[in-house]
């Protein structure tokens, strides 16, 4: 009988024990980890161009034409039979350039003869306008077409027995000058826009990473893609042709970038018009610990409740799956257990905030607190952790802009080529979700040009 009360003692102690358990807590939830995802390798990539462009002036190309044109353009037969003509040139050639043209106005001595008879000297101007292109084989072809007399004529001039019209006699023996013209002023261009070379040259130059930064351990990294040729430029008596190097550029910071094998220099790719823009990504890593340091403080340990219920949050913690930002939770207080929810990363560009947007719980958790604890998916955890989780980020990319301006100002890409430009804009252009990190990724934009010294 006594060990009988013995054991219904015992038994009764563990009951209360059990009872006192089964009130003071709840069994713990733990939800399963979301299935890994697959990651983007890299950001979204936009192309840009950079130009080489080389110039002439009109004065340049005055002089150089004033000592290649012979005194004499021409001494032969015309349409009309028996007569023959005779043209000097008569003063200084004048070139100027406007409107996507060069023009040439030539003074001239002309003299007709018929036999023993002679005219006097005739004095006016010719006018050509020319336009020129490159080949294939990279050559500046100039075309020179005659627009006519900068001076009147008279209608009729008397050669000895016959009467000739000047005007008529002057347009006809053009097409020789016009090949004359057109030989001398492509050799000169040629001379002056050894486009072949110099663009070989930057292509090349422009394979290999370049440090901009020192402090920053910043480089300047572009992959050039293909040359495009935009047509002649001719304004303002200045004379331009340019290649725009199309080219992914990106500036990297830390060690340098493992060089590339070479591409050869591709054939050239006619274009309609210049595209100065120049574009270089810059790639702001924000680091889940960084974050976390920020939002831990304003979310750990704090009740979160609703309907009479609350919890306390008491881990946190975040990492990347697929294009998603996972936040894993720990809690106790009217329910406890592991949690994860998901939401997607977010950056405004005109505040400079990072923030996170469409926090959910994921499938898994979901399906167990629909079982469980239905009051906690609509609770305030959500809203909470979409309230902390940002980051201005406005000094980090105070610091990136301060970079691409110095990737922009003067870089030498080889002896005697430098890269100048300017950054005019930044804009996002992806938002990249990594396993320990989210790679936000802006591209500064402005207009660059090749300087040859």
């Amino acid at each position: 009988m006594h060990l009988f009360r013995k054991a219904n003692s015992i038994i009764g102690i563990i009951a209360i024990a059990l009872s006192l358990t089964a009130c003071s807590g709840v069994r713990p939830l733990t939800a399963q980890r979301p299935q890994d995802e697959s990651f983007r390798s890299e950001p979204k990539k936009e192309s840009s161009s950079m130009n080489i462009t080389v110039e002439a002036s009109t004065k340049d190309l005055t002089a150089t034409l004033d000592r290649l044109v012979p005194k004499e353009l021409y001494k032969g037969a015309t349409k009309t039979k028996g007569l023959t003509a005779t043209v000097l040139r008569n003063g200084p050639i004048v070139v100027t350039a406007a409107d996507n043209f060069i023009y040439l106005n030539i003074p001239i001595a002309m003299s007709l003869g018929y036999g023993m008879f002679e005219t006097p000297t005739i004095a006016p101007k010719l006018k050509f306008k020319v336009t020129a292109k490159v080949t294939p084989d990279w050559k500046v072809q100039a075309e020179v077409y005659y627009m006519g007399l900068s001076d009147l004529l008279s209608d009729k001039v008397g050669v000895g027995p016959i009467s000739i019209k000047p005007r008529d006699i002057v347009e006809g023996i053009t097409n020789p000058l016009q090949r004359t013209l057109s030989e001398l002023l492509s050799k000169k261009l040629n001379e002056q826009f050894p486009l072949k070379s110099q663009v070989a040259k930057v292509w090349s130059a422009s394979q290999k990473p370049i440090l901009v930064d020192k402090n920053y351990s910043a480089w300047l990294k572009i992959t050039p893609e293909e040359l495009l040729l935009y047509p002649l430029s001719a304004q303002n008596n200045l004379v331009k042709l340019s290649v725009g190097l199309k080219s992914v550029a990106e500036l990297n910071v830390g060690p340098e970038p493992p060089p590339r094998s070479p591409a050869p220099l591709p054939n050239l790719k006619l274009a309609n018009g210049a595209d100065r823009t120049f574009r270089v990504a810059l790639n702001t890593d924000l680091f889940y610990k960084d974050l976390l340091a920020i939002a831990a403080p304003l979310l750990l340990n704090k009740e979160l409740g609703s309907d009479g219920k609350s919890v306390i949050l008491k881990e946190m913690e975040l990492f990347g799956n697929g294009d998603h930002l996972v936040v894993k939770v720990a809690v106790i207080g009217s329910i406890e257990g592991t949690f994860y929810l998901t939401c997607r990363p977010l950056f405004d560009a005109k505040s400079n905030i990072f923030s996170v947007e469409d926090v959910e719980f994921d499938m898994e958790t979901k399906s167990l607190l629909l079982r469980s604890a239905d009051w906690f998916l609509h609770g305030v955890i959500r809203s909470k952790i979409q309230e902390k989780l940002n980051m201005n980020l406005t000094q980090k990319l105070i610091d990136a802009r301060e970079m691409a301006s110095k990737a922009l100002t003067q870089v030498k890409l080889a002896d005697n080529v430098v890269l100048t430009g300017t950054v005019k804009t930044v804009k996002l252009n992806d938002v990249m979700v990594r396993k320990d990190k989210i790679t936000v990724q802006l591209y500064t934009e402005g207009e660059t040009s090749i300087v040859y010294h």
